[in-house]
C-alpha cells in the first residue's frame, strides 16, 4: 500500500462548503504543525533499518554460517599438538639400605634434570550410522527456522508500521475537519451577531453560538493532543531515535473493494508464504531430525586415532627448551568401537522423548494450518464489513449534508431556530468525521488481513 498512490477524502471541499454557505475552502485545511512529511514508503524503509525487534531476528542469521560450518567439521579429524618442557630438582638426605632400612645418604648434593616433549594426536570418526547426517540436516532446518522468523518479523512490522502510519492519518484528517469546524463556527457566530444587531436572532441565540466556537476549539485542542500520540507510536515502532518533527502524509489512500478476493485462494497463499507455518514446517524438520538421531544414537560408532611423540632427557638443564627433542620418539594408531551394552534406558528415554516431540511438532503443524485459515477468513469477513460499513458512511454523510443544506435555508426564511441548525451541523460533522474513521478502519482491516496472507493485497 502506498500513500502517495491516494486522493484526498472524496467530498470533503463540499461538507466544507455546506457548512460554510459557499466560502471557497480547500479539501485539506492548512496545518498548524510543522516538520518534514514522511511518506508510507518511508516509514517503512526506516523501520526495516532502525526496528530493535527486526533487528535482533537478522542478527541471529549469523549463526547460520558457523552452525554450517560446526555441522561440515564433524566428517573432519579432530587434531590437537602438546608441547611441554621442565627442571627437575632433587635432594635426598636419606636413603634406605639393601634390605630396606633407612639410612644416611651419603650424597646429599642437589641433582638436575630436564626435558622437553612434544605430541600430535588426531582422532578421525570413520562411521556414525548417520548421525552427522542427520545434524546437518537439523543445522539447516534450523537455519530456515530462523530466516522464517526473520520473515515473520517483516511481515508483523510492516504490518504495525502501517497501522500506526494510518492511525496518525486518521487523526491528522480528523484534526483537519475539526479546524475547518472552528472556521465554521466563527462564521456561524459572526452572522449570528448580524441578524442580533438587526433583530433576526436573540441574545441566546448569540451565546450559544459562542459556546460553539469555545467547545469547536476544545476539539481542536484534543484532536491536536491525540494527533501527536499517534506521531509517537509511529515514531516508537520505526525504532528511530533521530526521527523527530515529523508529519504524516494529507493525502488519503483510495477504499480498497474487497469484492475479487477469493477466501480459499488466499488461503492456499498463505500456506505457503504464511510466516508462522513456514517456522512450524522448520521446526517439524528439525523434530524429525532429532527423532532419526536418536534412533540410531545406540549404535556403535568406528573411530581411528593416531599419535606421534618425541622428547629429550637430560641430568642437567640441556634437556629444558629443547627446540627439536629428538632423543626419543614413538607413534600409533589405534582403531576402536564402542558399543553401549547398558545405559539405564538413556537411550530408550531419548528415543520416546524425540519420537514424542515429532508427533506433538506434527499436531501444532496442523493446529497452525487450521488456525491460519480460519485466521484468513475471518480477516477478509472483517474487510467486507468494514468496506460495508464505509459505503453506508457515505451515503449517511450526503443524506446530513442535504439536511444541513435544506436547514440553512429554513434558517434564512426564519422556519428554524439556531438551536435545531446547530443539530443538523453537528449531524453533518458527526457524519464527516464517521467517513474518516471508517475509512481507515478499512485501512486498518486490510493490514490484519495481508500480515496473515504474507503478502500485498492492494
Amino acid at each position: 500500500m502506498t500513500a502517495t498512490g491516494g486522493r484526498r477524502l472524496p467530498n470533503v471541499g463540499a461538507f466544507l462548503t455546506s457548512l460554510m454557505l459557499g466560502s471557497a475552502m480547500g479539501a485539506t485545511p492548512v496545518m498548524s504543525q510543522e516538520g518534514s512529511v514522511i511518506t508510507l514508503e518511508e516509514a517503512l524503509d526506516r523501520a526495516m533499518v532502525h526496528n530493535p525487534a527486526y533487528r535482533r531476528a537478522q542478527n541471529n542469521l549469523n549463526l547460520n554460517d558457523i552452525e554450517r560450518k560446526q555441522a561440515w567439521a564433524a566428517f573432519l579429524p579432530t587434531l590437537s599438538v602438546s608441547s611441554g618442557t621442565g627442571v627437575n630438582l632433587n635432594r635426598q638426605l636419606v636413603s634406605v639400605d639393601e634390605f630396606g632400612n633407612p639410612v644416611d645418604n651419603p650424597f646429599t648434593d642437589w641433582r638436575t634434570s630436564s626435558s622437553t616433549s612434544q605430541s600430535i594426536n588426531a582422532s578421525l570418526s570413520l562411521y556414525q550410522w548417520g548421525a552427522r547426517k542427520r545434524d546437518m540436516d537439523t543445522q539447516k532446518a534450523q537455519a530456515r527456522a530462523r530466516e522464517a522468523t526473520v520473515t515473520s518479523q517483516s511481515r508483523g512490522l510492516r504490518a504495525d508500521v502501517i497501522r500506526a502510519y494510518r492511525t496518525a492519518q486518521n487523526q491528522n484528517a480528523l484534526l483537519g475537519v475539526e479546524q475547518s469546524l472552528l472556521e465554521s463556527r466563527q462564521l456561524d457566530l459572526e452572522r449570528t451577531e448580524r441578524m442580533f444587531e438587526l433583530a433576526g436572532a436573540t441574545r441566546v441565540d448569540v451565546l450559544t453560538a459562542e459556546l460553539e466556537v469555545q467547545r469547536q476549539d476544545q476539539r481542536i485542542q484534543e484532536a491536536q493532543g491525540q494527533l501527536e500520540q499517534a506521531l509517537l507510536s509511529l515514531r516508537t515502532v520505526i525504532g528511530d531515535e533521530g526521527l523527530n518533527d515529523f508529519l504524516v502524509d494529507g493525502i488519503l489512500p483510495d477504499a480498497f473493494d474487497p469484492g475479487g478476493l477469493d477466501p480459499q485462494a488466499l488461503a492456499e497463499v498463505s500456506f505457503s508464504s504464511n510466516p508462522n507455518l513456514i517456522e512450524q514446517e522448520a521446526a517439524v524438520d528439525v523434530s524429525r531430525a532429532q527423532a532419526q538421531s536418536a534412533r540410531r544414537a545406540h549404535w556403535p560408532p568406528l573411530t581411528i586415532t593416531f599419535n606421534a611423540r618425541q622428547s629429550t632427557f637430560d641430568d642437567d638443564y640441556g634437556g629444558f627448551l629443547a627446540g627439536f627433542p629428538d632423543d626419543s620418539r614413538s607413534g600409533g594408531a589405534s582403531f576402536g568401537i564402542t558399543i553401549p551394552i547398558f545405559q539405564g534406558f538413556n537411550n530408550k528415554v531419548r528415543i520416546v522423548r524425540s519420537e514424542v516431540g515429532l508427533v506433538n511438532q506434527e499436531e501444532a503443524l496442523r493446529e497452525t494450518r487450521l488456525l491460519v485459515e480460519e485466521a484468513v477468513r475471518a480477516r477478509l469477513i472483517a474487510v467486507e464489513t468494514a468496506h460495508q460499513s464505509y459505503l453506508i458512511t457515505l451515503r449517511s454523510r450526503e443524506i446530513a449534508q442535504e439536511r444541513l443544506r435544506l436547514g440553512r435555508e429554513q434558517f434564512r426564511l426564519g422556519s428554524r431556530t439556531f438551536a435545531e441548525l446547530q443539530q443538523d451541523i453537528d449531524a453533518a460533522s458527526q457524519a464527516e468525521r464517521a467517513v474518516i474513521n471508517q475509512l481507515f478502519a478499512l485501512e486498518q482491516a486490510l493490514a490484519n488481513l495481508e500480515e496473515m496472507v504474507g503478502e500485498e493485497l492492494r
